[in-house]
């Protein structure tokens, strides 16, 4: 079993696989305990071997609601989850995924929400939050287990919604000083280049889907 690139490594041409199950919703599915142990031990063994930190079930080509996320000492295997609540607040992170192997080299620029709540079969809901305290006073310029969960369950989640980090990026230019009142409107464009005129104050809700002011 491989994990599903977007293109072939063979001879960098594109793989129809990536379109037919990276770009579209898994939708949820009652699972057997005998069926969602042996997803388990699948996800499991392909993370072992890449070295990841979260594996979704459609990046091998399995049409199951399932994800594994692997960091450190902290396991966690997620059975039909469903983000039921994101926080408008907004963190800048750099991802890399596997089933897009240019970004191993090169990671992507997203955004995230700092907190979600995610209803799961197995494990009830849970609630994941990025520790900024941590990650401000971290020594080793380490970032906190609490934050890589918060990212990577996104990460995983958007696989199973069939959304990779390409769509995730982020272009904010950071050297923009112009400030705006909260009834001001600005112009923002989307990754796919699709323009809206918005309220300053709804803008961090764009911001979560990529766009940015222009």
């Amino acid at each position: 079993m491989k994990i599903i690139t977007k293109t072939n490594k063979n001879n960098g041409l594109p793989n129809p696989d990536f379109n037919k199950y990276l770009k579209h919703s898994v939708e949820p599915s009652k699972l057997s305990t005998g069926e969602t142990d042996d997803l388990y031990k699948i996800l499991k063994e392909q993370l072992e071997i890449h070295q990841g930190f979260g594996l979704a079930a459609n990046q091998l080509g399995i049409d199951k609601r399932v994800c594994l996320i692997h960091i450190e000492d902290v396991e966690l295997f997620l059975v039909n989850p469903v983000i039921t609540y994101q926080s408008t607040d907004g963190i800048v992170f750099y991802e890399s995924c596997l089933s897009l192997p240019k970004t191993m080299i090169k990671p992507v620029k997203t955004i995230r929400s700092t907190k979600i709540k995610v209803k799961t079969d197995n494990l009830g809901e849970l609630t994941f939050e990025v520790n900024k305290e941590a990650d401000r006073d971290s020594k080793e310029e380490k970032v906190s287990i609490e934050t890589m969960q918060t990212i990577i369950v996104q990460h995983e989640i958007d696989h199973l919604n069939g959304i990779t980090i390409l769509e995730r990026r982020h272009n904010q230019p950071t050297t923009k000083t112009q400030k705006f009142s909260r009834n001001d409107k600005i112009i923002m464009k989307s990754p796919t280049g699709d323009i809206v005129e918005v309220k300053y104050k709804k803008s961090n809700d764009f911001y979560l889907k990529g766009y940015e002011v222009i």
